[in-house]
């Protein structure tokens, strides 16, 4: 199934999951506008943002493949499949050139060439002196001095300094026309997977040197936190400033924030999953109400359960009903993401663990009260307007996180009135705001969402662990 395949490819409105579509359309008219050639000879480096795996390769894929030929040439370069050359700079700027201004630059002498690999090396290294070794006997070492001498006095009047090489270079290579008439619009992918050096080599290389061309715009994919990151690892130091840096470097930028696009993400949870689009409505939900959207993660989750589902219907579990996807998709993400929450809720014993855990309130008369938390069992009672009455006890102390087991729990209302029965008050005991406190309020917020896991009025903790046991036996 092409949807479970990790690649970069063109974003159209028919595949369109997260707003990619009409953000690459937006950024395509803005740069064929001819009322903003100027702008854009100015303002040559832009900044696409987003998070890692939000999708900055699949939207700039899409304008690659959507701007108009007749003004502009296109070329992609693969900044993590590179970076392993030494001079990484070099490679990049090589690479644009080979089919549009190589051959004018050599023109102008085989040294230029010579020149800018030592620039762009000095960038990430700095200017390196190999001062030798002599190797000379005693008697020859007046002459051999000598000899030096006049080496030394040569040098000096033939050798440019990196300024005047850097002058030399910027003169010929800002006024290269390219091949033809139309400008070129290089795109750099994966740029927040290089390591930090090359980050910020590379952004250096671009800003300092190859954005004097204005016939070239670039086109970046940054990653904010990992530019964060690269300053601080190059710097030895806090550096909390990303922001301020890249302002510097990027004039024009865009933002990438994924804006789930319902019908399509419905009709794609509905091919993996094999649920139909009606019931996978559920997932969606569910997904948006734990803030789990960035595109690479969840396609990651859904990838990793399809792969799972024939093993799991084999053992028994019910695959065409939703709330057991939903349950399965969450162990999924705990396990892969959170990986102390999954310890704990696969426990067998982990009611145990609330055993010694103070739990208190506020009676009517305003008294702090307090207990062992499962002696109040019977009264964690959820009562819906429809009347249905459920004792949720081992549901909360199931999908609680494990941070709890380090805190008082507390209750907002009066056990001895009639508030215990809403279910809203006892999310109070689990308000840390952490995905498991996240998870429980969807879960119990309509009982349809955890009815299959009820047994005579009562969470059915024994069923939920065997579902456990099965999915942690191959996830």
């Amino acid at each position: 199934m092409d949807n479970l395949v990790e690649e970069i490819k063109e974003i159209n409105q028919e595949n369109d999951i997260f707003g990619t579509y009409n953000k690459a359309k937006s950024i395509c008219d803005f740069l064929e506008l001819d009322s903003n050639k100027e702008i854009l000879e100015k303002n040559n480096l832009i900044a696409i943002y987003g998070s890692w795996g939000s999708g900055k390769s699949c939207l700039m894929k899409t304008i690659y493949n959507n701007l108009n030929s007749e003004k502009f040439d296109v070329m992609w370069f693969d900044t993590w499949k590179y970076e392993k050359d030494d001079n990484l700079a070099f490679s990049l700027f090589k690479y644009i050139g080979k089919d549009n201004f190589f051959d004018k630059i050599k023109e102008n002498g085989s040294n230029v060439l010579n020149n800018a690999y030592g620039i762009f090396k000095s960038l990430a290294k700095g200017v390196e002196l190999n001062l030798g070794i002599f190797n000379i006997k005693p008697g020859e070492a007046m002459d051999e001095a000598e000899k030096q001498d006049e080496k030394i006095k040569n040098d000096i009047n033939n050798q440019k300094c990196l300024w005047e090489k850097i002058e030399e270079f910027e003169s010929i290579f800002k006024s290269v026309k390219l091949n033809n008439d139309k400008r070129l619009v290089v795109f750099l992918d994966d740029l927040d997977r290089c390591e930090s050096d090359n980050i910020i080599t590379l952004i250096s290389a671009i800003k300092l040197l190859l954005s004097i061309n204005k016939n070239i715009i670039f086109i970046i994919g940054v990653d904010k936190t990992a530019v964060t990151l690269a300053l601080k690892n190059k710097y030895n130091n806090d550096y909390n400033k990303a922001d301020e840096y890249l302002e510097k470097i990027f004039s024009i930028t865009f933002e990438l924030i994924n804006n789930i696009q319902t019908q399509n993400f419905l009709k794609y949870i509905s091919e993996i999953t094999g649920l139909e689009e009606k019931n996978s409505e559920l997932i969606l939900s569910f997904f948006e109400t734990l803030h789990f959207t960035n595109a690479r993660q969840i396609k990651k989750i859904l990838r990793k359960y399809y792969f799972m589902k024939e093993y799991l219907k084999d053992k028994g579990i019910d695959i065409d009903d939703n709330r057991n996807v939903l349950l399965i998709l969450y162990i999924i993400i705990l396990n892969i993401y959170y990986s102390d929450e999954y310890k704990y809720i696969i426990r067998t014993d982990k009611e145990k663990i609330y055993e010694n855990i103070t739990f208190f309130y506020y009676d009517k008369d305003g008294l702090k009260k307090q207990g062992r938390y499962t002696a109040y069992e019977k009264y964690c009672n959820i009562k819906y307007n429809n009347g249905e009455e459920y004792n949720m006890h081992k549901l909360l102390v199931r999908f609680s996180s494990y941070k709890i087991i380090n805190n008082e729990m507390k209750s907002a209302f009066y056990l001895n009135g009639e508030a215990h029965n809403d279910y809203k008050n006892w999310l109070n005991i689990f308000d840390d705001n952490n995905i498991c406190s996240e998870f429980i309020k969807f879960i119990i917020s309509n009982n349809y969402n955890f009815k299959n896991l009820i047994k005579d009025n009562e969470f059915d903790d024994e069923k939920v662990v065997n579902i456990l046991n099965i999915i942690n036996d191959i996830i």
